[in-house]
């Protein structure tokens, strides 16, 4: 075997065994390992052999990590196989050319000079920076950042301060300095154990500190999990029976403070059933001094548009209209040029519009951050509510999925919101997985796949703001491209004189 196809081979298993590092496997020292394999295969290469490097290593991770999107939009979207498959792998083919440019990058930044501090500088901000680029152009898809996995471990206590792009920047920087350990000569090594333990150091310093606390106050919250298939939803005939069976898993539980509901729990418009159902469900709430957070449908008779929305009822109406839409699942990105597709794809929730705003709701008198499904992967518009939210909601409807990673996956990255924000997140979803997060990232409860089920227990209000609800991605961003910058300028103005 050469040692070319040496390379290709480990990058491909690196790719591929990345995946494991996210949930449902959750061994997320593999985000130390795998990455730090690409930065040392691609030492001494071509600028073009490292991004074919990167880009195979992309083709991996992706394609093992998101296989789920052929199975959306193949079982629910309901197109043709081969357009699926098309679709599918597009998509994993966009996504493997960010590792492709940090690879790429990489070596054009630093030539033949390997294996030193500033080369696994470079290759780390280059990640995250093109993680973050991934998670805001066309939309963004910020899905298996390498800082998600970090929610526990000895990252956890970076999330607060940096959220998951800048977890992911420590996390590939001890991966890089352990290459280095291994690979370079004497001197940069020397350099390598310094670094890591300046960063082990920092990280044990880090995880003491205590950025939110808990207010003197318990709620009893109960999440219901309906488990309703997604040809049962969208069947008109059904509607009745599914709010029904809402309002009677949630009967038992009426003891409670509050009562969550997933996205689209209600699946019409509320101006539909607002003097009927909801009437009903408004007496109980009244009755048993309960507050409830439902998923609903809105309509604007102003101009005509409707929303994919939360509802809170109880003590107080208030409602908060979804903003980051799904692509392809509740509009049609570029329909311009995409338009055929709608012959091809079924999308029940087509004509979506995006919301404006991200007012907060109100639960037993506690201002709540609130999101719905999807929204919960961008950490800079869940800390939009900070620091006046007391916890945070989020709805979803993860039949969309099926029996995938995804809803693994998903429900992960809301457990770095938890701790990136300090707060309680409740996470109530149609078939699963819900959860209670304690601002820690822990899961006090959580319900199982695809049953019938109902997720309860005692939460805490909290109060205080963490630095990354303070600044933001911009923070590490900022500070990653002043880092690349003045390391690169510094370089060639040496190299010059």
């Amino acid at each position: 075997m050469s040692v070319l196809t040496l390379k290709i081979l480990l990058v491909s298993i690196a790719g591929a065994v990345l995946v494991c590092a996210y949930a449902p496997f959750s061994y997320w020292w593999l985000t130390f390992l795998c990455p730090a394999i690409l930065y040392a295969v691609i030492a001494n290469q071509t600028i073009r052999f490292a991004a074919l490097l990167g880009f195979i290593f992309g083709l991996f991770f992706f394609g093992f990590g998101v296989p789920w999107t052929f199975n959306s939009i193949h079982e629910f979207g309901h197109a043709p196989l081969i357009l699926s498959g098309i679709l599918a792998g597009l998509l994993v083919i966009i996504l493997a050319l960010f590792p492709a440019c940090v690879a790429s990058l990489t070596i054009y930044l630093h030539e033949n000079k390997y294996f030193n501090f500033s080369t696994v500088i470079s290759f780390a901000c280059l990640w995250v920076a093109f993680e973050w680029i991934r998670g805001w152009i066309f939309t963004g898809f910020p899905w298996l950042l390498i800082g998600h996995v970090h929610h526990t471990g000895p990252l956890q206590g970076v999330l607060p301060i940096f959220g998951s792009y800048g977890a992911s920047w420590v996390s590939i920087l001890l991966g890089c300095f352990v290459a280095v350990l291994a690979f370079a000569k004497s001197k940069q090594k020397i350099i390598a154990a310094l670094s890591l333990l300046i960063i082990a150091l920092s990280l044990y310093l880090v995880n003491q500190i205590v950025w939110t606390h808990a207010d003197n106050e318990e709620l009893d919250v109960v999440l219901i999990q309906g488990n309703i298939s997604q040809e049962m939803k969208w069947d008109r005939s059904k509607h009745a029976f599914i709010m029904e069976k809402y309002l009677a898993m949630s009967k038992r539980h009426f003891d409670a403070d509050i009562i969550i509901w997933p996205e689209t729990a209600i699946p019409t418009y509320y101006s539909m059933v607002k003097d009927s159902f909801i009437q009903k469900v408004g007496k109980t709430a009244y009755e048993n001094n309960i507050d409830y957070l439902i998923g609903v449908f809105t309509f604007d008779p102003q101009n005509g548009q409707v929303y994919n929305s939360i509802m809170t009822l109880g003590a107080e109406l208030s409602f908060y209209r979804k903003q980051h839409l799904v692509p392809f699942g509740e509009y049609l990105p570029f329909r311009g040029i995409l338009t055929f597709l709608e012959r091809y794809i079924d999308i029940p929730m087509a004509d979506i519009s995006s919301g404006e705003g991200r007012p907060l709701v109100r639960l037993k008198g506690h201002p709540v951050g609130s999101s719905i499904c999807y929204e919960a992967v961008y950490g800079n518009e869940i800390i939009e509510a900070m620091p006046e939210a007391k916890f945070l909601v989020n709805i979803s409807n993860d039949a969309w999925f099926g029996d995938s990673l995804a809803p693994h996956q998903h429900l992960e990255i809301t457990r770095s919101r938890a701790v990136e924000t300090g707060r309680y997140l409740l996470r109530a979803t149609n078939t699963g997985i819900s959860a209670v997060i304690d601002p820690t990232g822990a899961i006090i409860n959580k319900s199982v796949q695809f049953q019938d089920d109902v997720v309860r227990a005692t939460i805490s209000p909290y109060s205080g703001v963490t630095l990354y609800a303070r600044w933001g991605n911009w923070g590490i961003v900022s500070i990653l491209f002043g880092i690349l910058v003045g390391l690169n300028a510094l370089r060639w103005l040496t190299r010059a004189h």
